[in-house]
């Protein structure tokens, strides 16, 4: 959509909402096209979590726990134990003043998130609710933001993982200061242990070919997924020609998505997921990836590889006469 468009949707100045998407942006949630703005992986997903958190927190009730860090500090420290209005002051860590606390409990109450008992303050199920609520959020959001690199570059469809395992991720970035940042991370995790290989590869780029080449030579069972595009420059180039050639090794299957893609994949055994992802189709430029070896996160991996598997078709249905 164009900004223009969205002022008008929100009911918002023009200003407004230059004001909020750029706040959006440089958080990476949403990117400028050629078409207009549009969300990435990142703000599909931040979309998911608030939607979540406003089933069971109102707009108004989180728009309060948001406005200051009073209110959450408030609200976390009664749930630890009841408190006299006058004892929370040195309780929250924020340090609010007694008449902020006073109008805090006041609109706690309003939402029943808090009552009082004999003079105490005490947290109701309704507060411990929205909590847990809010916690949930804030650890998603600041998972979003800190992978916003990544985010901002895999493909919508693709964005199935569990947010709250991203912090068991490591992220690397290429950029024009560090540009094979990424491909010496794929490098390093070249793994002579492991058993069975998997991986989705979207750039041609022989270094990392031969790299893994060595996986093969040891008769290690592997698979590879390769885009249209990086399957045609390998298989023009006489020393990739292996890389697509299914009678080269015994134990190794290529297969061919018949489109251009973005993303790489690596799965080692079961042990580890590496997922890449680039800003155009094969340019090798400006990748990020996460690499994890979270169970959830790996499991994740493998079914997104499952699913580009599903779509391909073995190399040797495409290979041409002079390979």
């Amino acid at each position: 959509m164009a900004q223009t468009d969205i002022a008008q949707q929100a009911d918002i100045s023009r200003q407004a909402a230059s004001n909020h998407l750029a706040v959006l942006r440089d958080r990476g949630f949403i990117k400028n096209q050629n078409t207009g703005i549009e969300l990435t992986a990142g703000g599909l997903l931040l979309l998911d979590v608030i939607e979540n958190c406003l089933q069971t927190v109102s707009v108004e009730g989180l728009s309060f726990l948001t406005r200051s860090v009073h209110p959450i500090g408030v609200l976390r420290a009664l749930e630890g134990q009841s408190y006299r209005p006058s004892k929370l002051e040195s309780a929250v860590s924020s340090s609010p003043s007694r008449p902020t606390i006073g109008r805090i409990l006041k609109v706690f109450e309003e939402y029943g998130w808090s009552q009082d008992g004999g003079g105490q303050q005490q947290i109701t199920s309704a507060g411990t609710r929205a909590l847990n609520a809010y916690v949930d959020l804030a650890t998603a959001v600041k998972q979003l933001i800190e992978k916003a690199p990544w985010l901002q570059r895999l493909p919508r469809e693709d964005a199935t993982f569990p947010i709250s395992e991203l912090a068991d991720a490591e992220l690397i970035i290429s950029d024009p200061t560090h540009p094979s940042s990424v491909l010496w991370a794929a490098l390093k995790l070249y793994d002579r242990r492991t058993s069975r290989f998997r991986g989705f590869c979207s750039i041609f780029n022989p270094v990392l070919f031969h790299a893994y080449r060595g996986l093969l030579e040891l008769g290690i069972e592997c698979e590879a997924i390769l885009d249209l595009p990086t399957y045609v420059e390998a298989a023009e180039n006489p020393q990739t020609q292996y890389v697509v050639h299914s009678s080269t090794y015994n134990n190794y299957q290529p297969l061919v998505l018949d489109r251009a893609h973005t993303l790489g994949i690596g799965i080692y055994d079961t042990r580890k997921v590496a997922i890449g992802a680039y800003n155009e189709s094969g340019s090798g430029k400006h990748i990020a990836m996460i690499v994890s070896s979270n169970k959830r996160l790996v499991e994740w991996g493998i079914n997104l590889y499952e699913s580009y598997r599903a779509q391909a078709r073995p190399a040797s249905e495409l290979e041409p006469e002079s390979v």
